[in-house]
């Protein structure tokens, strides 16, 4: 479901004031790119974010500023008829950014682990 710019940075402001650690994906230049993510800042007047990308041990980051001003923005929800194409139990939300060159981001959120006693 497409949402407004308001709401998208309400969302990244949220997972930065939360330390959530993100499913970061896309398609960047043709190429596809997968890692874990952090948002480090959320810059709304100036429609911009800047995320930390983190290496599969977390020991190397690489940190990036994304102008936002000209990205669509996409929610998705568990339960959401849409959600079924990302066909992944373990997000309960992803934050899609698209561009107009092309570029697609996904931010999702993983969907909390319960521990279930026998």
């Amino acid at each position: 479901m497409k949402i407004t710019a308001e709401r998208a940075f309400w969302l990244l402001d949220y997972y930065l004031c939360h330390g959530k650690v993100l499913v970061f994906g896309g398609r960047i230049l043709g190429e596809d790119a997968a890692c874990e993510a952090q948002i480090s800042y959320v810059w709304p007047e100036t429609h911009s974010v800047g995320m930390k990308l983190l290496s599969e041990d977390q020991r190397q980051t690489w940190d990036r500023i994304v102008p936002l001003n000209r990205a669509e923005f996409h929610l998705f929800q568990l339960g959401d008829d849409e959600f079924e194409e990302f066909g992944n139990a373990q997000f309960h939300s992803v934050l899609m950014l698209v561009f107009q060159d092309g570029t697609t981001m996904f931010l999702a959120e993983q969907a909390p682990t319960t521990i279930v006693e026998q």
